[in-house]
């Protein structure tokens, strides 16, 4: 894809997506908006993609909103409406996409930076890494999905803290925290993500793409209502071909050959 802010690769069956604002700490504009979520998009849809790399250009992840560009707006909501519809909309695709993404954080995730780069079902952080809300020290209230995704991945009191104190985190915190899923050596965040997205490209995608299913509706349903759906889609992937296929490889203890199909 030829995108102006964010770059799109294609790696075999890996999808390599990058913001591409490095000169300005790869703050979220309207354009960079626009080109996240269509690239989003194309990974969710291209069949050829099994798996996704979410990362950015620069020594920073992402520093959040333009706000230079948001004081051109003269306070008008108006225009940043749509700019927060399209983030929520590429967010919401990374997170319910039938198909693994690995997120690489570099160097500092703040504001609308940190609940961007939690949008994958793994999240490697290089050791140099932060993360900091820090709306309120701009007179601004969180959104790219903070209020949502922080209480379901570090609880509801820790959330309030990187809020209400701005607090900042280091890549080791944000481990601890539950923020993240582990630490890379400097500058090596990126390489792992790919090696990572590379081998679960070549997995059960299929089996995948039903525990993100699962996990996504996890807090909403009571216990019968979630084994319910995990007796749908366990019987379904036991009958189509990766499952067929896992099961046999497992039982004559050789490598399985899967193919992302049911």
């Amino acid at each position: 894809m030829n995108l102006e802010t964010v770059n799109y690769q294609h790696d075999g069956g890996v999808a390599i997506i990058k913001l591409n604002r490095p000169q300005a700490g790869n703050a979220l504009s309207a354009q960079l908006a626009s080109d996240l979520l269509a690239a989003a998009s194309n990974a969710a849809r291209d069949d050829n993609v099994r798996a996704v790399v979410f990362s950015a250009e620069g020594d920073f992840f992402c520093f959040g909103g333009d706000l230079k560009e948001f004081k051109a707006f003269g306070g008008q909501p108006e225009k940043l409406k749509p700019i927060a519809d399209q983030l929520h909309e590429a967010m919401s695709i990374f997170l319910t996409m039938p198909k693994p993404v690995i997120v690489a954080v570099n160097g500092m995730a703040a504001g609308a930076g940190v609940p961007i780069s939690l949008v994958g079902d793994i999240i490697i952080v290089d050791e140099t890494a932060r993360f900091r809300l820090a709306y309120t020290a701009a007179g601004l209230s969180p959104d790219g999905g903070s209020t949502w995704l922080l209480p379901r991945l570090i609880g509801f009191r820790r959330t309030q803290e990187l809020i209400f104190e701005n607090r900042e985190l280091s890549a080791p915190e944000a481990v601890e925290w539950g923020l993240a899923t582990r630490t890379a050596a400097q500058g090596t965040a990126l390489d792992t993500a790919i090696k990572q997205a590379k081998a679960m490209a070549e997995g059960p995608t299929m089996a995948y793409a039903s525990a993100k299913k699962m996990l996504e509706t996890t807090f909403a349903n009571n216990f019968v209502a979630q084994t319910d759906i995990e007796t749908q889609e366990i019987s379904a992937n036991m009958a189509g071909h990766d499952g067929k296929e896992g099961i046999d490889a497992f039982v004559n203890k050789r490598k399985p050959n899967f193919k992302g199909v049911r």
